[in-house]
């Protein structure tokens, strides 16, 4: 096929060369960068040409033949080789330094720097916090559910100890919310009772009502703790062993104490 001929566009040619690499590869600045090096009249930047002789600067070694200088010859007169160090652990390589590009004053990187990891101290303070309060929060209303149901497991043995006793009601057996309501009801007209003269009956009604109601406005811990001495007093009974002792005697001897955690 002669140089004429038109490229096979079938032959192996196009495998095997590489793609020509595309012209939408490169940004508008890196184009115009390459063009601008490629321009021999093109001048670079201040900033640009002092990176340049900076850098071949400190390639450059001094303690070379070529660069003898004549604090070098001084040094070697003292003993100094070429390629060691001064003394027994000198330097064989310079300082490296690192070139200051911002404008803010000496040492001032170095507050922003504290200040930032004070910011990020006190997040991390608030955020522990946080977590510490959930996790009460959270202890807290799991502690208040257990109080609640050892509280309805109270007034449930108080209800058959004192219905086996012949009492037909009490203010720390659980009641149903139209009871309640009625208490309420009768509580917020006690000056109105107080003011009339009423029987024997109605007044231990009233009475009655009066004592549930604050039996009712006692935090469930409160109430626990009134209804188990309640029942340990009267019946000798001991919600934490689940047993009725016969006497007072006995339940001091046998119940391990009057705390849950007397009886771990």
């Amino acid at each position: 096929m002669s140089d004429s001929d038109p490229d096979d566009y079938m032959s192996s040619k196009f495998l095997t060369e590489p793609p020509p690499e595309p012209s939408h590869s490169l940004t508008y600045a890196e184009r115009r960068r390459r063009k601008q090096l490629l321009n021999k009249s093109y001048n670079k930047p201040r900033r640009e040409l002092e990176n340049d002789y900076r850098e071949q600067a400190l390639a450059k070694r001094i303690d070379t033949e070529e660069n003898e200088s004549p604090g070098l010859k001084l040094l070697k007169k003292m003993g100094y080789e070429q390629g060691k160090g001064l003394g027994n652990s000198g330097r064989t390589e310079p300082i490296k330094f690192e070139l200051k590009q911002d404008k803010l004053g000496l040492g001032m990187a170095t507050e922003i720097k504290h200040k930032a990891q004070a910011e990020l101290a006190k997040v991390a303070k608030r955020a522990k916090f946080e977590e510490d309060s959930f996790r009460e929060r959270v202890r807290q209303e799991n502690l208040e559910k257990r109080v609640e149901g050892q509280l309805r497991k109270l007034q449930n043995i108080c209800e058959t100890l004192d219905t086996k006793h012949g009492i037909e009601d009490n203010i720390y057996w659980q009641h149903e919310e139209t009871a309640d309501n009625e208490i309420k009801n009768n509580n917020n007209d006690e000056i109105l009772f107080e003011e009339q003269v009423v029987e024997d009956d109605e007044g231990e009604k009233v009475q009655f009502q009066k004592e549930r109601q604050e039996f009712e406005d006692l935090k469930p811990s409160e109430k626990l703790d009134r209804i188990f001495r309640y029942l340990r007093e009267t019946y000798y009974y001991c919600f934490w062993c689940g047993c009725e002792y016969g006497s007072a005697e006995e339940i001091d001897q046998e119940c391990p104490g009057y705390e849950e955690e007397d009886h771990d």
